[in-house]
């Protein structure tokens, strides 16, 4: 019984549109009728900046990790029956992505992914962070960047799995995590493939830098 309660506690969790409220209470705007009107971490950098954009990165990995953080480090939660915790990383990720408040039209569950993923196992974000800001460094597409850590991120899963630690449990929340990213971002490889895909900018102040610096540079 307990099990299944915090299932829903987790997809309530995992529900909740910072990017909508964060928008309404600081910009006085909804975020589903600007830019892509999707209400993930991307479209909320590209439509109220920085500052709420990287807000909307930490919440949203949060809601994920924070069920598995406690239901893998906490007293209360460890030893009770309950399902693996990476269940309710996953149900948090499908509340991400289908909002009930929001007749399931949600974000692409990247944010939510890593952040279960990382709060099972810390180290994974030594590693996947570099890959996605290099990745979006080079190409400037979010979404790019999003499916190769997405990808990355199995493979050295399932390197742990074979050569360090077995754990069934991880491998295949991690590949249902990443094969939920790759289904949420049909649209943006649509978009690529068109060369129409919208790029971020999130490295355009050091852009500016050396922009300036080339300029100074010349006689």
């Amino acid at each position: 019984m307990w099990s299944v309660f915090w299932l829903f506690i987790a997809y309530l969790l995992g529900s909740i549109p910072f990017s909508y409220l964060l928008g309404k209470w600081i910009k006085g705007e909804n975020i589903r009728e600007l830019g892509s009107k999707n209400i993930g971490t991307t479209n909320a950098y590209r439509v109220f900046g920085k500052a709420i954009g990287t807000a909307v990165l930490i919440f949203d990995m949060m809601k994920s990790g924070i069920i598995v953080f406690l239901f893998t480090r906490t007293d209360w939660f460890v030893g009770q029956d309950l399902y693996h915790p990476l269940v309710y990383g996953l149900f948090a990720m499908l509340g991400h992505i289908y909002p009930v408040w929001f007749k399931f039209k949600g974000g692409k569950g990247v944010a939510s992914a890593f952040g279960m993923l990382i709060a099972y196992e810390p180290l994974l974000g030594v590693v996947i962070l570099p890959i996605f800001l290099l990745v979006e460094y080079l190409t400037r597409y979010v979404s790019i960047a999003s499916t190769i850590a997405a990808i990355s991120t199995f493979f050295i899963v399932l390197g742990l799995h074979f050569f360090h630690t077995p754990d069934w449990e991880f491998l295949i929340a991690t590949f249902l995590a990443v094969m939920l990213i790759l289904f949420r971002h049909r649209s943006n490889y649509e978009r690529l493939a068109k060369g129409c895909e919208n790029r971020v900018k999130l490295f355009d102040g050091i852009d500016r830098w050396r922009a300036s610096k080339s300029k100074r540079s010349k006689p």
